[in-house]
């Protein structure tokens, strides 16, 4: 963790005093993001696999679908994900799948942040 210590140099009556506060600057890893999305979902990331290839939105182990149509799946009523956790499950089959539409950057966050094939 990433600790940065934030003077502060009014307490809220106004009166001068330098305490230290503790900033917490935690990075998300993709490890924690799929936790998160499992907790919330019960779901694995295999599940999610699983279900874009019933979908028809991977096919032959290729994405074969628009971002907006996926997006739109998983926010909806039957997965139940918001747009920041639904965009990283389309990341996770994108990189699964080896996508070449991928972008370098979005490869390069991805490696940086902990990202190994696991599932495969």
């Amino acid at each position: 963790m990433n600790y940065q210590f934030i003077p502060f140099p009014f307490n809220f009556y106004g009166v001068w005093h330098s305490p230290q506060v503790i900033v917490t600057m935690a990075r998300p890893t993709f490890k924690g993001y799929m936790d998160n999305i499992q907790i919330k979902t019960g779901k694995s990331a295999q599940d999610f696999w699983k279900l874009a290839s019933k979908k028809g939105f991977v096919k032959r182990g290729k994405v074969a679908s628009k971002h907006s149509e996926m997006l739109a799946w998983l926010k909806s009523k039957e997965i139940g994900l918001g747009h920041v956790h639904a965009n990283f499950i389309i990341l996770y089959l994108r990189l699964h799948a080896n996508d070449p539409e991928l972008s370098t950057q979005s490869r390069k966050w991805a490696r940086s942040n902990g990202y190994t094939d696991y599932e495969k």
